[in-house]
């Protein structure tokens, strides 16, 4: 016997629950929903945003991507030619899997690249990230088989910074929270203001409130995440003083409305490493002593290339900054090889910034032109092969960097947060305060679960792994 059509309720993001009915589709009683999360900590967010609306609109069952599903939310990404390909590629795998479920494609990619995507036969919807929160506009008719695949609009000029509040995030030790979106710089190979549209930031009250709702929930550690994160506030009106430095304000509160929950940046521009930021790290050791830095090149015409908003001596100038809180500061980075026209000077700039600062780890971006971007019409490309080259050299050095970076962490204590699974039995896997992976022993009710903090002393390297042992007390 066929199990009973639930009918769907749907309502607009922020509507009461009892609004907003339609017809029922043929869906089971329990909607199975299977979600996958392509790119960035903002779209980690996004995606529980678009779990806690669906759970809004009809009784769902959260499942694994691989398992059988009646709809599959694949939330894409665009920053890559090879995030593209991903998403195309699990998209067509869902349905080739459980040919009678439904296939849904959200976020970014949706956003720059509907026709592309509706073009394929296993998608059954395309939201945008403009809609995707919506479900009133795209569920039933995705889940009936029926009315347009593509759904989707413009950013408005004055859009307005919208999110709900999200209740958890399963399968992850800390929680990753969404205060800015898009973007106005528009750097020359970048489309996310394409995909996010203009830059807004998330009201300090309604960010509070998040927080304190994912504490209440459990979480000891939260990641703050925007594209633009260090322009937070600049379109709020927040400070009479029309001060840039608005998110050292906005930590400074949260840190004392929550003082038990530790915070940790996503990413920044490096010239957004001022005194009031830089003071922060030093005094508040809540603050995860970490920093991940948006540089992509150590050459300043590439900078200038890439419509970047500083040049390598400030580049240079931020990294030495926060180098100099301490030698255990975790310092990352990322850099993109091969930009068009990047000449073998030029990237030999970016190696040796990278071997000659204080960093503990960089990301490596092979170039990839994206669609309606400035970039893409230039035409002096760097040949495929020099890429690969460059970038297996700044990786190298990159090893070398994060070689040397664990080497100084060993014998001392540090606070780690425990990950959910492990590839080694016995062990579990930790982050450290300072973004270091580490293994611990996992002893039978030792009552470390995913989420919990510890204190771990790293005391040896092996196969590529560094080992710490847990601290009592």
């Amino acid at each position: 016997m066929e199990a009973p059509l639930q009918e769907l309720r749907v309502m607009t993001p922020g509507a009461a629950a009892t609004a907003g009915v339609v017809a029922a589709v043929p869906v089971p009683g329990v909607l199975r929903v299977a979600f996958h999360t392509l790119g960035c900590r903002l779209n980690q967010y996004d995606t529980e945003s678009i779990r806690l609306r669906l759970s809004e609109a009809c009784a769902v069952q959260v499942v694994t991507w691989n398992e059988p599903a009646d709809l599959y939310v694949l939330n894409s990404c665009t920053v890559t030619a090879k995030a593209e390909h991903e998403c195309r590629r699990l998209a067509r795998q869902a349905k080739q899997r459980h040919p009678g479920c439904k296939v849904v494609v959200a976020g970014c990619y949706a956003q720059t690249g509907p026709d592309a995507l509706a073009a394929i036969a296993e998608i059954d919807g395309v939201v945008g990230n403009t809609l995707k929160e919506d479900v009133a506009a795209w569920l039933p008719g995705v889940m009936a088989g029926e009315g347009p695949r593509v759904h989707s609009r413009a950013f408005a000029a004055d859009e307005a910074f919208s999110a709900p509040v999200v209740d958890a995030f399963p399968g992850r030790s800390r929680a990753f929270v969404k205060i800015q979106d898009g973007c106005d710089l528009r750097c020359t190979y970048c489309a996310i203001w394409q995909a996010r549209g203009p830059g807004r930031s998330r009201a300090a009250d309604d960010v509070v409130a998040q927080l304190a709702q994912l504490r209440a929930a459990g979480y000891r550690e939260a990641v703050l995440a925007g594209v633009h994160l260090g322009g937070w506030g600049r379109d709020l009106d927040t400070d009479a003083n029309g001060s840039r430095d608005r998110l050292p304000d906005l930590l400074r509160r949260v840190l004392a409305e929550l003082p038990d929950l530790r915070l940790r940046l996503s990413s920044i521009h490096p010239n957004e490493v001022r005194a009031p930021l830089l003071e922060m790290y030093a005094r508040e050791p809540r603050l995860r002593p970490h920093l991940h830095l948006s540089l992509q090149s150590g050459s300043d015409d590439v900078l200038r290339r890439m419509k970047r908003p500083y040049r390598a001596a400030g580049a240079r100038r931020a990294v030495d900054d926060v180098a100099a809180l301490g030698g255990d500061f975790g310092i990352g980075a990322d850099f993109i090889v091969g930009f068009p026209g990047e000449t073998d000077a030029e990237f030999n700039d970016t190696l040796q910034l990278v071997e000659h600062h204080a960093f503990s780890y960089v990301h490596v971006f092979r170039y990839s032109a994206r669609p309606g971007t400035v970039a893409a019409q230039m035409t002096d490309a760097v040949p495929p092969s020099v890429i690969s080259e460059r970038a297996a050299a700044l990786r190298e050095a990159s090893g070398r960097k994060r070689a040397a970076f664990r080497s100084t962490l060993l014998g001392s204590q540090r606070e780690a947060v425990v990950e959910h699974g492990t590839d080694l039995p016995g062990f579990h896997q930790a982050t450290t305060d300072n973004y270091e992976t580490v293994m611990i022993p996992a002893v039978p009710g030792d009552g470390l679960g995913p989420g919990a903090l510890v204190t771990v002393r790293p005391d040896h390297e092996q196969d590529g792994r560094l080992f710490a042992a847990t601290v009592q007390g």
